[in-house]
């Protein structure tokens, strides 16, 4: 309650009053009820809180997914001089998954292990992220979706690769287990590349990115003919979908901060997020998906690879590792010219579809929801290399909690207040853990970035400008009371980090006392009607630190209308930031956000040097 109180104080004060009251009232009230009840279901279950945090985060949440839920990963691009050196690639790196799927089917994964001085708790992580990721698939629901579990007896042992917006089946294991060979899997690729585009052709595909009771209904259309059925099943039952997307987005999707920041062609970093976010819409690459399959590699016929995942089947570290050492594992091998015989295997099987009127306009209103959705998406990217994380360390700060700072600041400086903020803690310490809220808003925070915006104008910002700021000829803060002020910051933060990774986080445990009072037929405690509780519920700064091996470029779509998503990879070079915003909502623009990021993270390195020099 204490924790939840300071949220208060930081980001709607004028609530804080009757906030206390309430509280007052939930401790001497109802509280200490639901909580003996919540410590009885945790004598009964794996993990408290799963079933309940997948239903409030994922499964209930009527959103479409591209954008709003799945996020996107754009590797280093690949350099094909034709169809077959690509399908060498592809075959080779699905021969690697099936290898991968094989220890997961024999449980022979390394158990992960972090540095850890707190004994109760241990360094073990939970591995069951990683053993479910390929074995999950979320079906839509016209209340709520449904998580459905797969039998690997009878599931994964086929892939389903989407070309020009169709489908098709190779199988990757025979009965006996066999596993297709690599000659033959790039047969089998080969003749899907050499398909041409059929202007007629539907892209069913598309209804997957509709909200998610829309959904629901329309995929009950398509299961009433059992060609269909058969062609849904096997959606739901591969092991993942490759795309092999065959146009590239054009440059009206370019937004990066540096101009010259190309990623390949004439195709920058926002380009190729955006890419793998939504694919550019049914004009582009949007058809060939089926957003509900947990993992999608895409390959574009520039080099893109990358990938997009269904989110509540796990978070990016389970997903991005296995992404990367398979990647690079393929990337180590010899590059010899394959000798390719006549095929003994059957032709991909193209799923066909028996579409009625109703399945025709289902496809329609998602092409036209779609296309919005993604024409509402706004994205910047910031590579920031004016220092690294080495600076940040030998300043004996958390890069994490460093750019986390960095990210109030800049929400400050564009909008006067803090907000509710949401940064994923990773809670694999506990079995079956998947994450907790790190919040960065704090009555401390609050009181440094007031120092530090002393003066501040972004009146040159307006139009995404650093210089010509403007500041006042007087001084509030010292520089010396300043930097008192960040340090009281960096400890606040600092703690909460820890204590949220560590199991003492606020929003866990808030929603278990909420879902207990529910599910035990109770009045919902009067404090979670507040609207002070809305607001701080209400995350208008969604970040996330992305870390991979590589220069990769991550990121997802605000989770709220008017708010902003913001990715981070924290890299030895630098920083990658992935910002977004919605065009919609005409506070929020994700380059003024990336500018004024810029200059809050130059002048955060300017108030450490005028420090230690003073």
């Amino acid at each position: 309650m204490q924790k939840y109180l300071a949220q208060v104080e930081a980001i709607a004060p004028q609530h804080l009053e009757k906030s206390r009251n309430l509280v007052k009232a939930f401790l001497s009230g109802s509280g200490p009820k639901l909580q003996q009840r919540l410590i009885e279901r945790r004598q009964s279950t794996i993990n408290w809180a799963t079933e309940w945090w997948l239903k409030d985060m994922y499964l209930s949440i009527p959103l479409a997914l591209p954008i709003n839920s799945n996020p996107g990963l754009s590797a280093r691009p690949k350099h094909f001089s034709n169809y077959q050196e690509a399908a060498v690639f592809l075959a080779r790196f699905l021969i690697e998954l099936l290898n991968y799927q094989e220890i997961l089917d024999k449980k022979e994964l390394n158990v992960e292990k972090i540095k850890s001085t707190d004994k109760e708790i241990g360094s073990s992580l939970c591995m069951n992220q990683q053993y479910q990721i390929f074995s999950l698939y979320r079906r839509p629901g016209l209340e709520i979706d449904e998580h459905v579990h797969l039998d690997r007896v009878t599931a994964g042992n086929h892939i389903i690769v989407a070309h020009h917006n169709q489908f098709y089946r190779i199988s990757v294991r025979s009965d006996d287990k066999k596993s297709i060979t690599e000659i033959e899997l790039i047969q089998q690729i080969l003749q899907i590349m050499e398909v041409p585009a059929d202007t007629k052709s539907v892209p069913v595909g598309i209804l997957t990115s509709n909200k998610r009771p829309i959904w629901a209904k329309a995929r009950k259309e398509l299961l009433k003919n059992d060609c269909n059925r058969h062609n849904i099943e096997l959606l739901e039952r591969c092991l993942c979908i490759v795309c092999l997307d065959d146009q590239v987005l054009p440059k009206t999707f370019n937004n990066s901060v540096n101009p010259n920041d190309l990623w390949i062609g004439e195709r920058d970093y926002a380009n190729v997020l955006h890419h793998a976010l939504h694919g550019g819409g049914s004009r582009f690459c949007g058809g060939n998906r089926w957003f509900d399959k947990t993992v999608h590699f895409i390959l574009g016929k520039d080099g893109f690879w990358g990938l997009t995942y269904e989110h509540s089947a796990g978070e990016a570290p389970a997903i991005f590792k296995i992404f990367e050492e398979l990647t690079e594992k393929v990337d180590r091998m010899p590059t010899t010219e394959k000798h390719l015989l006549s095929s003994h295997l059957p032709a991909p099987e193209k799923l066909k579809w028996l579409l009625s009127d109703q399945s025709y306009s289902d496809i329609h209103e998602a092409i036209i929801m779609f296309d919005t959705l993604v024409e509402d998406l706004d994205l910047c990217i910031l590579w920031f290399e004016d220092y690294s994380k080495e600076f940040v360390k030998n300043c004996n700060i958390s890069p994490d909690v460093y750019v986390q700072l960095a990210l109030q600041l800049t929400y400050f400086r564009l909008h006067g207040s803090l907000v509710a903020t949401y940064e994923s803690a990773g809670i694999r310490r506990f079995a079956h853990g998947r994450v907790d809220v790190i919040r960065a808003a704090s009555p401390e925070t609050l009181a440094w970035v007031k120092a530090m915006c002393q003066g501040y104008s972004d009146d040159a910002n307006e139009h995404g400008q650093e210089e010509g700021t403007k500041r006042v000829q007087f001084t509030i803060y010292s520089n010396q009371r300043t930097i008192e002020l960040f340090n009281l910051a960096i400890q606040r933060q600092t703690k909460e980090m820890l204590d949220n990774i560590t199991g003492f986080g606020m929003d866990n445990h808030l929603m278990g006392l909420r879902y207990i009072a529910m599910e035990s037929g109770e009045t919902i405690p009067e404090l979670f009607n507040d609207e002070a509780y809305k607001i701080t519920q209400h995350f208008t700064l969604s970040t996330s630190q992305i870390t991979t091996k590589n220069d990769t470029i991550g990121g997802y779509g605000p989770v709220v209308p008017d708010g902003y998503g913001c990715g981070y990879n924290i890299r030895k070079n630098g920083f990658i930031f992935s910002c977004s915003a919605f065009q919609s909502n005409e506070n929020t623009n994700a380059r003024k956000f990336a500018v004024t990021l810029r200059k809050s993270l130059q002048d955060m390195a300017s108030m450490l040097k005028n420090s230690k020099q003073s």
